[in-house]
């Protein structure tokens, strides 16, 4: 009975474990085929997570097959006059707005919590840290025709991306690097269409 049992748990962890790879690798080729398409649809430029990261991270990314969840960003078309959004890891289908309907865009941490630190040893002390929970950014668009409606891009969750991180991370200051050069050309579109 107990082997039995044994047998049949191990069958069930070698179940999951194909599973959860099969998951990743399609994941991965969505990610793939998504990239391809958008530069089939003629958009020149990028600004996605992953470009941000170290290439440590970049290589442990791809070897552990989650690196569709930081390739969220923006795509740009200059000669059509439209951007692409890709609003978060698991989204697989391109919001296409153009130029002239982008009003304001900002960056929006969602929540920090503060953790006290603590006197390690006689010269160590690990002082306050703000830890985050996430980063998007918030881009509003549209007319005077439409009214305005607001989309997200979720460049950082911790649910999703594996827990919390300190504002002192490197991985979270790539994140915010990458979030103020999205705001950054957004703004740059917003100040020469308008």
């Amino acid at each position: 009975m107990q082997s039995t049992l044994m047998l049949l748990f191990s069958a069930s962890l070698l179940i999951w474990y194909f599973y959860k790879r099969y998951n990743l690798y399609k994941n991965e080729k969505k990610s793939e085929d998504f990239e391809n398409r958008m530069e089939n649809l003629g958009f020149t430029k990028s600004i996605v997570v992953f470009d941000f990261l170290s290439d440590f991270r970049k290589r442990m990314l791809i070897r552990g097959r989650y690196s569709h969840l930081w390739r969220v960003g923006i795509w740009f078309d200059y000669q059509k006059r439209v951007v692409a959004l890709r609003t978060d890891g698991n989204t697989w289908k391109e919001i296409i707005i153009p130029f002239e309907k982008i009003q304001t865009v900002e960056i929006n941490g969602k929540g920090y919590s503060k953790i006290r630190g603590a006197v390690i040893g006689p010269f160590i002390n690990v002082g306050l840290k703000e830890i985050s929970q996430g980063l998007q950014i918030r881009i509003v668009t549209g007319d005077m025709n439409t009214g305005t409606s607001s989309l997200y891009l979720i460049l950082y969750d911790a649910k999703t991306h594996g827990g919390k991180l300190s504002e002192s991370n490197d991985r979270y200051k790539s994140i915010e690097e990458c979030a103020r050069s999205i705001v950054d050309e957004i703004e740059n579109i917003i100040r020469y269409t308008g």
